[in-house]
């Protein structure tokens, strides 16, 4: 049985997202893709470091077309190719750009596990193996000699906020009515499916929409279903 962890694919729209999390460059069981745009003629010199430190996880893309949506396109490509060579990874695309959420939900609807987000802040992974946060690279540091001016200790190295589990904008939904109506939470999965069509009426779901909600869920370790059907829920209050 395969143990090795689930690998999180991430491409960044560097035309749209200029901040890049350095930290997530180089974390375990992390893919990372750069696209450039072709007019995009600085990086920033950290940036460029991390990327080559750390060079068999990560690809850069740097595009020579100026055409409209050219980046928008190539980044497409990549997702895809992506998918058919790791159909069971996660897949996030970091980009302010909402053209790219009728891509995520059609990957989505073919039961990919697949996001879009609007910068670094609200990256997380959800599997398990990536709940601890990366440790700072460890630095050596002699104070100098005591003198009249006092000199600051340089602050440890920020962590990515990298430890919740990522939901769709869905499947929060659900959670979310999940947790303030704990008297009356479905007990069986059919149950639960039905449901979860009932809150997005307005929205035609399918009866594999609702099981792809329900199995992000479950991916994130809000509820657990038995082999008879059995819902158990570990719901935590909202921070």
């Amino acid at each position: 049985m395969d143990l090795s962890p689930p690998v999180n694919h991430v491409f960044v729209d560097f035309e749209n997202v200029h901040e890049v999390e350095l930290a997530v460059i180089g974390h375990k069981a992390v893919s990372f893709t750069l696209l450039i745009g072709a007019r995009q003629t600085k990086i920033d010199t950290d940036l460029v470091e991390k990327l080559v430190q750390h060079a068999s996880s990560v690809e850069l893309v740097r595009l020579t077309s100026t055409g409209r949506n050219a980046l928008d396109f190539t980044l497409a490509y990549y997702v895809g190719r992506a998918v058919a060579g790791d159909p069971t990874g996660y897949f996030h695309i970091i980009s302010k750009d909402t053209g790219y959420d009728a891509l995520v939900a059609h990957l989505r609807s073919r039961h990919i596990h697949a996001y879009r987000h609007g910068d670094f802040s609200s990256l997380t992974f959800s599997n398990a193996w990536l709940t601890k946060p990366v440790e700072p690279a460890p630095t050596s540091f002699t104070p100098p000699p005591a003198t009249a001016k006092s000199v600051a200790t340089p602050k440890p190295a920020r962590a990515p906020k990298i430890a919740a589990p990522v939901l769709d904008e869905r499947a929060s939904h659900v959670l979310e009515h999940l947790r303030s109506h704990s008297k009356s939470r479905p007990s069986r999965e059919k149950t639960l499916v039905r449901h979860v069509l009932s809150l997005f009426v307005k929205d035609n779901l399918t009866e594999d929409d609702a099981r792809s909600i329900i199995e992000s869920l479950r991916q994130a370790g809000y509820i657990a279903i038995n082999e008879k059907g059995g819902l158990t829920y570990q719901l935590p209050a909202s921070r």
